[in-house]
């Protein structure tokens, strides 16, 4: 994506940050959300996080997260920034 898409985030830390904590309101009543607890953008290429999963305002369970993140800011074409989230590993 380009710089504009991020939204005005300056780095893929803040724009992945913001993505990844959100709450919604649910169609029969109540709330569901996820909060980046803390993450960290490592050698430019993967973005690590713990996050809670909350609803009704209580926290339910704590998650990992890892993106695959592609950051190139000089980009001539201004596709600066794309990521891949990994697949939940169930066990």
């Amino acid at each position: 994506m380009t710089s504009a898409g991020m939204g005005g985030h300056a780095t893929p830390k803040a724009y992945l940050d913001a993505q990844f904590t959100y709450s919604r309101t649910l169609d029969g009543g109540g709330t569901r959300g996820m909060r980046v607890i803390d993450s960290a953008f490592v050698g430019n290429r993967v973005w690590y996080a713990a996050a809670e999963i909350i609803q009704d305002g209580e926290v339910q369970y704590v998650i990992a997260l890892v993106c695959l993140v592609k950051w190139n800011p000089g980009a001539k074409d201004g596709y600066v920034f794309g990521y891949k989230d990994s697949a939940p590993l169930w066990r």
